[in-house]
This record gives C-alpha cells, structure tokens and sequence, in this order.
C-alpha cells in the first residue's frame, strides 16, 4: 500500500478535483437535449456540484460574444467561492469574468488557456497558488473548474510537481490528466496532446482506470518501458468522486533488492541444509519463521507442524511432552527465562542441554535485524566425551609424571611453562605457586641460576626452547654438573605445535655405582684372569705327579718290580684306577676353564651318530659289568650323520653315561638315543637309578656342585658348555618311576660362533 500522505492526497483529490469540469461538461452537454424529466435531474446534479468544494464559471450556449472575457455563469457553494473570492482579494459577489480577470492577472499563463478553450476548444488543467484550474469544453459550451488552494487542490499541486507519473481518468474512462512526470513518461510533448491521443502510461492503465470508476482498488506491480528502458512500477488506480486516480512507483531497485534477497535467502536456506549443526529462526512474533533439515531431524518434529508456523514456547512445549528437553526443577520458570531473551538487553548467552537420551547440546542465540531469535544448536557430545578422557589421560599423565624419578617440563612455543612434574620442581627449588603461574623460560633461567649458575648453559637453552627455526629445534643432550656436587643429564626435544621438553635426570648415583662397577669388573676380570690361570697352572702340576703315579702302578700290576700277591694285585689296580678318574678330572676342569674363558674352539667334521652311542655303550658296558646294569642303545640309522665336533660330542656321551654309572645299581638299566626332527638332532641318556630332588635338578649343569649322592659335578656342566658350543641346548628331567634323562639338543649343522637359543631354551 502507499503511505498515508499519498493516500491522503488521493482522497483530498478525489473528493473534489476529479468530480470537476468532465463531470460538470458531461453533465450540462446532456441538459441541452434533456427532457422535463432529465431537467429534474440536472437541477438535481447543479445541487450537488455547489456542494462539492469547487467553483465553476459556465459559459452559456449562445456566448459567442467578442468580448475578453464574456459573461460566465458561476456555480458553486457560497462558503467555496467566499473562500475563492477572499484569495482573489475580490467581494464575496463577484461576477464571473472578474473571477477570470483576476486569476488571469495571478497566472499570465492562464489568459491564453481560456482563451484557446473558448475559441478553439482545447482543454487545459494547470495548477496554481490558488488552486487547480482546468478548463474543457462540450458542445459549444465552456466550462473553468476552480478548486481554491484551500481545500485538497494543494495536494493536487504536489501530485503535479510528484517525481513519479500520476493520471487521472474522468467518469467517461478517458485520461484527462497527467502530471509533468507521467507526461515524461509517455514521451508527450503536452498534456493537450497526450489527452487528445489518450496516451496511457501502459497498456493496461486505461482498463485500471475503468475499473476504478466502478469502485474496485487496483495495487499491483507491473514491467513498463519507460524511456527505453525496461523497469518495474508499483501501479496503484483507485476510485475517486468523478473518475480515478492513477500513479505509478518505479520500483525497479526495490524488485530487484528484493530478487537479490530472494536468491540470498534460498542460498542461505540451501546452506543452513548442508549445515550439520539444527538451525531455528523465530521472529518478531516469536513463531518460527525457517528452520533447516538439521533442526527437524534433531528434534523429529512433524513437517506439517512446523510448516504452521508454531510459537516458541508451542515448540517448547510440544519437546518437552516428548522429553526432548533437560530436565528442569520448574519447567514454567525455565520456559520463561527462555522467552525472556526475546526482550533482554546485553549479550546472548551459550548454554549447554544435557538430554536425557545423554546428548550434550550446545545452544547459541543472536538477534535478528527486524527482532526475533536464531537459535542454533550443536551437537557437541563426542566433545564432551573427549574433552573429558583428554583431562583424564592429562590427569593420568601428571601422576604419572609426577611419579617419575627425571625432572621434566614442557616449554610451549611462547617460551612459557605448560606442564611440569614434582621432581622437576624439587630440582630447581620452585615453588607450587610459581609453576602453576606458568612462568617464561627467562623467569625459570633467573631461578633455575641460584642453583646452577651458568649463563651459557641457559641461553642455549632458552634459544632452544624460543626458537622456532629448524637449526635450534634439534633434539640435543649434555651433561652438567651443580656446585653441590649433582651430576644431571640433560635433555632438550622438540614437541608438536612448537613446544619443547626439557629434561633433567640425577645420574650422581648412577655415576658413583658405574665407578664402583667398572672397578668391580676390573677386578672380576683380574680375578677370571688368576683363576684361568690357577686351574691351568694346578691342572699341569697334578698331571706331573699323576703320570708318575699311574706308571708306577703299571709296573707294579706287570709284575716288573717283582710278583704281587692277589690283594697287592687288587690295591694297584685300585690306585690305577683312581689315577685314571684324576685325570679325567682334571682333563675335564681343564676344558672348562678354556671354555668360560672363551678359548676354546670346535673342531667341526661330520659325525655319524649312531657309530658315537655304540662306543659310548661299549664303554659304558666294560664299567657296568661289576654292577650288573644293563646298556641299551636306541637309534634308527637312519638319524645319519651331523656337522660337529667329534671329540666334544663323545667327550658329551661319556661324561653322561659316567654319571648313570655312578648312580645306578645292580638291576638298573642305561640307555643311549638319538632321533633327528628336522634340521636338529636330540641325544639322550637316561637310567633307572637314583633320582634328583628339584633343588639339585636346578644345579645339575653349574658345574662343581656335591656328587655324594646324585650331584652332577664337573661333568654335566661340561656337557652343557660343549652343547651350548654347538649351538644346542641340554634338557633335564628326573621324576620318581621315570628315572632320570639328560637330552642335548643339537643342530645337524653346528657352528663355533652359534648362541644358545633362548625361546627353546624357556620351551624345555
């Protein structure tokens, strides 16, 4: 609609200048043909015209006279020409060609006007200071409408000097008017000429015009070519007393802010769809003006019940019948409080909606320009969720640290302290307060000094922590020492986003256990030096007198020395037999020590297995004889050869089945094996005799252990180092019913530089 002062304007002008001279010419151009009856009628209508507002002067029929201004008739209202008379400055009784003399002498312009009107019959409308003058003619007759300034001509006036087109339309439908706009408009050179040709502003203004005289209000915006241009016009005609009145807006911009708005708005609306984030818009009224997909699926709330526009607090409350919303103490309350920040001053706060389906919704509120809310909610549970395992694990880190022995910080990019432990804080003597401000490196440096003073030290340190370029972010590590005698390791280590890990350790124990170990081994060392060198030294004395002795006994048992009764006969062979058993002791106390010395070496060749059993069987049997124990070997030939030692590998057989000799009595049996399992090969010896208790199992292979009873002695601790040697590995198992069994587990290829197998090893 068009503001209140134009419509005003409209009706000021409607309610007497449109009802003016057409209305009047029409009007008197019937009474010349009028019946008695139609008389009554004109009587009737002069009644009418004299109430109206204006003042006509009505030239008669038969005036034809030459003179200026003839003799016209004038009709109005007396209050209207009392009015008119007084703007003139002329009696209340004024004729009517001194009306026209004096509105002639106001306006020049108006003299030829008349004077064309009465003798060539060109109509004009002009408006003045005192008010719209037009003049028309019908038939022979004259006729000059006044409409004095004082009444609604003044809004006429302003309709004439309007920047926008404006027309009327007299009761017969035909334009009678155009301003100094609309006659721009049209391109019309004079109002005379576009109302001689009817030149409409459009096309469709005429039938407007009609249908304004029939009472109907037209409001429409319409396209017009206006100077050969293309623009869009607000075209408004509605009624008024004697006709219509016409304007048109050009409305060009406002359509096109408007299509700018549109296409912004259904590019916003496609935006707020792809939003993941719910938004709602309510307005001035607080109902819901647009929401996006997110909104509807945040809520499953109908379609059709949003499309209805609902309130606020209706949205409220329809999600709280559905419990949607969090729960509140007092509901009506908390409602009002929401409704409230439609007419709250300062700030829109962000809050938080815990659901009860567990959701965390963050809900942010900004005001629209036209008033009402946006709301937009965020889902931010997953956020809340790590938000809170980030402050746990962080929790968990600072015991953690705070647990650790090294002295650690965290330096962020700023130089600025982030985190620290306890033990850092102990270190450099900081106080809870100092490092929860979260001092600068420099702060830390100046009190870091009282303890360690060494300028250098800390501005390296610093450049290493301040300075953002690749050169200094270098992981680096030193060693410092603290005037109270501290010895630290230290340590510096670039972290993401620019910060930096300092560490400090206190080695000053570990350093004096390190000079302390390093003397320790030097004198282990010393110390495996003397005892290699005692068991060779003692091994080479015993074999001298050993030697001797076993000769001598030789002799005596070859009868040499002379004959030996049976019991001396038995004695030396005793002795021999001691002696030989020294010696293999001795030989055997011997290799040891070269092998825990590391200088013994295999002698690698093939060895056929089964050939290795049966002369250590045979051995075996020649000593079991007087016991009466049985030997058995158990081997498939098909075990075939391997890559070893030989000597060490008969040196293993004998030593094990010397033990199950000491250890097994009449009845008893021994027993020799091998079998081959892929690229390996098991030998064992086992006997029934007597068996191990867990305590000496654990000791079989140390070597030395007590051989009173089932002790291993010096023998299974060489066999373990022969196999180990080998690359093997030796197996123990003595359990009551079962007997006793050692298993040597060697590969078919052996290697002198072979390291025990630990996973086997644990497995056996």
């Amino acid at each position: 609609m068009f503001p209140d002062g134009i419509s005003t304007l409209f009706v000021a002008f409607g309610a007497a200048a449109l009802a003016g001279a057409g209305w009047l010419g029409f009007r008197l151009g019937k009474a010349q043909k009028a019946t008695d009856a139609e008389r009554d009628q004109v009587e009737s209508d002069e009644a009418f015209l004299v109430a109206s507002g204006g003042v006509a002067l009505l030239w008669p029929d038969d005036d034809d006279s030459n003179e200026r201004w003839g003799a016209p008739e004038v009709l109005a209202s007396n209050a209207v020409l009392e009015r008119l008379c007084s703007t003139l400055l002329m009696p209340p009784d004024a004729l009517g060609h001194d009306i026209i003399k004096a509105l002639c002498d106001r306006e020049p312009e108006l003299e030829g006007l008349v004077q064309a009107l009465r003798s060539l019959g060109i109509p004009f409308s002009k408006a003045t200071a005192t008010g719209l003058i037009r003049g028309s003619t019908f038939g022979p007759r004259a006729i000059v409408w006044i409409e004095p300034a004082s009444s609604s001509i003044a809004s006429f006036d302003v309709l004439e000097r309007a920047p926008f087109p404006a027309w009327r339309v007299g009761i017969d439908g035909k334009l009678d008017w155009l301003n100094q706009a609309g006659l721009s408009a049209v391109e019309a050179p004079s109002l005379e000429e576009a109302i001689n040709r009817q030149t409409w502003f459009d096309t469709r203004a005429a039938v407007d015009g009609k249908a304004g005289i029939g009472g109907a209000l037209i409001d429409e915006v319409r396209q017009v070519t206006v100077a050969g241009r293309r623009s869009s016009f607000r075209i408004a005609t509605f009624p008024t007393k004697g006709g219509a009145l016409g304007m048109a807006l050009d409305v060009t911009e406002q359509v096109e802010a408007r299509e700018v708005l549109a296409r912004e708005t259904r590019a916003h609306a496609e935006t707020l769809d792809h939003l993941t984030d719910a938004v709602a818009v309510f307005g001035p009224d607080r109902r819901l003006l647009s929401r996006n997909r997110a909104f509807t699926s945040l809520w499953g709330l109908e379609e059709a019940w949003l499309d209805e526009r609902p309130s606020h607090a209706e949205v409220l409350d329809r999600l709280r019948d559905r419990r949607r919303l969090p729960q509140a103490p007092n509901y009506n309350a908390w409602k009002l409080e929401e409704l409230a920040l439609y007419t709250s001053v300062g700030a829109l706060p962000d809050t938080l909606w815990t659901l009860p389906d567990g959701r965390t919704l963050r809900v942010a509120r900004q005001r629209q320009p036209g008033g009402g809310l946006l709301l937009l909610f965020e889902d931010i549970t997953d956020t809340v969720a790590l938000k809170a395992q980030f402050r746990t694990q962080l929790d968990v880190q600072r015991a953690t640290l705070d647990k650790l022995r090294e002295a650690v910080a965290v330096f962020g990019a700023d130089g600025k302290l982030r985190l620290s432990n306890q033990a850092f804080a102990e270190m450099w003597d900081l106080e809870d307060s100092f490092t929860l401000n979260a001092p600068d490196f420099s702060a830390f440096a100046e009190r870091a000094s009282l303890v360690f003073p060494n300028d250098e030290f800390w501005a390296e340190t610093r450049a290493r922590v301040t300075d953002p370029s690749a050169h200094a972010r270098q992981e680096t590590q030193g060693e410092i020492n603290r005037r109270d005698g501290a010895m630290l390791n230290w340590l510096t280590r670039p972290l993401p986003d620019g910060a930096t890990l300092l560490a400090f350790t206190d080695v000053t124990a570990a350093k004096r256990v390190e000079a302390v170990l390093r003397e320790s081994a030097a004198a282990f060392e010393d110390a495996d030096k003397l005892k290699t060198e005692f068991v060779r030294n003692v091994s080479y004395q015993l074999r001298t007198p050993l030697t001797t002795i076993g000769g001598y006994a030789e002799l005596l048992e070859a009868g040499i020395v002379g004959s030996l009764t049976p019991p001396q006969i038995k004695h030396v062979g005793a002795i021999r037999s001691a002696a030989d058993q020294l010696a293999k002791l001795i030989e055997n106390i011997l290799d040891l020590a070269m092998i825990e010395a590391g200088k013994m070496d295999l002698d690698l060749g093939d060895v056929h297995i089964i050939d290795a059993l049966e002369e250590a069987a045979a051995m075996a049997s020649t000593k079991a004889v007087e016991s009466r124990v049985m030997v058995n070997v158990i081997c498939n030939p098909s075990v075939g050869v391997i890559r070893a030692d030989g000597k060490r590998i008969r040196q293993i057989l004998f030593n094990l089945v010397s033990s199950a000799i000491g250890h097994t009595s009449e009845g008893d049996t021994i027993t020799l094996g091998a079998r081959r399992t892929g690229d390996s090969v098991s030998l064992w010896v086992s006997d029934t005799g007597e068996i191990m208790d867990a305590d000496r199992q654990m000791a079989a292979f140390d070597g030395f252990s007590s051989g009173d009873r089932r002790g291993a002695g010096v023998g299974l601790a060489l066999v373990k180092r022969f196999i180990e040697l080998h690359g093997g590995w030796v197996s123990l198992r003595s359990k009551e019913g079962l007997g006793t069994t050692v298993t040597c587990h060697l590969p078919t290829f052996a290697s002198s530089k072979n390291a025990l197998p630990e996973l086997d090893l644990a497995g056996a």
